[in-house]
């Protein structure tokens, strides 16, 4: 062992929610951590506000870290109802006039305080990084250069901080350094997926009524175009539209993108927050699936984005991410793989328990975009009905919101 190395049970490379959230559980298990980012965590205002949507389930999971309290202190914007409806489009491309599908979902239907929660990233991480304070040895910033396992098994990463080196020796490197991960890069694990050739627009918006804590959500053609509710009255904008569209919706002034958007959500979401009265500044990026062939080998596991990086409907990717942290660490915590996480029997355990989760969230993703994209003729009537039985059955209800919330994969043990 080389003098100049130091020791940890494990390194984190990525320091966002994911792998602050997964360095703080094992350091409050006694687990010597260190954690890696190749820049400055994102802390400050920015404009349009980075916003994630978190499950009902990880707001109960940061709960159990001590955070959630001090979190919520900085704002959070609940989502007590879920409005679901049909794109005006496929409406008005019937020959007969129709009454459009809508499903509601209320929190009181699983008696919760809220389906989810809004909440800016920033505030997140500020909360994460004072509860990791002196507790674990932050590497920021600092570039993975290389990974290296021993004949023993332990793992060195070589890091390159402003041109100085180090040497951390470790049982198990996480990357969490997302979807162009260098840990999956360095350890030769691909990826599978595609581009949706689609963009989303992000922006914050105020309208003329109060949010009043609904969420909504419009599945057209070209893509999810969803309504977040946040903490001060405004809404949190995710619109999904084709690139050239994007182009052109960008260089619109405030008032004719706006307009744009009243006539893409159509009057059934309209008339329930009356006319949008000011946009802010909007942002946009590509989407795309991305799926690591492998989520783990021996010593060495993917979470979140690193793992899988999906499509923004539902807003299901952080929470995603919550659960493959909470797994992980429930996997570590086996008596099994005391002393030895850096066998593959811990990577193949891991890899098993997350796999159908993550097919589950995939299958669901992808099938509605692509339901709502088919130009088959009588597929918008066969959506319309399948929205109203939906609405009907409280049963079949009551299963979309127990995994929507993710008190299913709590109940199922993650």
């Amino acid at each position: 062992m080389d003098k100049n190395e130091i020791i940890y049970d494990v390194v984190i490379v990525g320091a966002g929610v994911l792998g602050c959230a997964l360095a703080l559980q094992l350091s409050q298990l006694g687990k010597q951590v260190a954690l890696v980012d190749a820049f400055a965590a994102a802390l400050q205002p920015s404009e349009p506000e980075r916003v994630i949507a978190l499950s009902e389930g990880s707001a109960r999971y940061l709960q159990t870290l001590g955070v959630w309290q001090s979190l919520a202190g900085h704002g959070t914007g609940h989502i007590e109802r879920i409005h679901v409806c049909e794109p005006p489009q496929s409406v008005a491309s019937q020959a007969e006039t129709r009454k459009a599908g809508t499903v509601d979902m209320q929190h009181t239907e699983i008696n919760a305080d809220a389906l989810g929660y809004v909440v800016e990233s920033r505030f997140v991480l500020q909360v994460l990084h004072a509860a990791l304070r002196d507790k674990v040895d932050t590497f920021c910033p600092a570039r993975c250069l290389s990974m290296q396992r021993d004949a023993d098994g332990a793992t060195t990463v070589q890091l390159d901080a402003d041109g100085a080196v180090s040497q951390l020796r470790c049982q198990l490197v996480v990357g969490a350094d997302g979807t162009n991960s260098q840990v999956r890069r360095l350890a030769g694990i691909q990826t599978r997926g595609w581009d949706h050739n689609r963009v989303a627009i992000v922006a914050s918006l105020t309208a003329e009524k109060e949010h009043g804590g609904v969420a909504y959500e419009c599945f057209r053609a070209e893509g999810p175009l969803a309504l977040l509710p946040l903490a001060d009255g405004r809404f949190s904008l995710v619109w999904s539209v084709a690139p050239q569209r994007a182009m052109q919706l960008m260089k619109l002034d405030a008032a004719a993108f706006m307009q744009a958007l009243e006539a893409d959500m159509g009057m059934d979401v309209m008339q329930q927050t009356g006319a949008w009265q000011a946009v802010g500044k909007r942002a946009s990026f590509p989407l795309e699936l991305r799926v690591a062939q492998s989520f783990a080998q021996a010593g060495i596991a993917l979470i979140g984005n690193a793992a899988h990086t999906i499509h923004p409907v539902a807003g299901q990717g952080m929470n995603l991410g919550l659960r493959d942290v909470a797994v992980l660490v429930d996997v570590l915590q086996q008596t099994w793989a005391q002393g030895a996480w850096h066998c593959s029997m811990v990577a193949e355990t891991y890899a098993e328990r997350r796999r159908l989760d993550t097919l589950a969230v995939l299958g669901f993703t992808e099938g509605v975009l692509a339901a709502f994209a088919a130009s088959c003729l009588r597929l918008p009537w066969l959506r319309g009905q399948a929205l109203r039985g939906l609405q009907a059955t409280p049963s079949l209800k009551q299963v979309l919101l127990q995994q929507a919330s993710g008190l299913a994969q709590l109940q199922g043990g993650k």
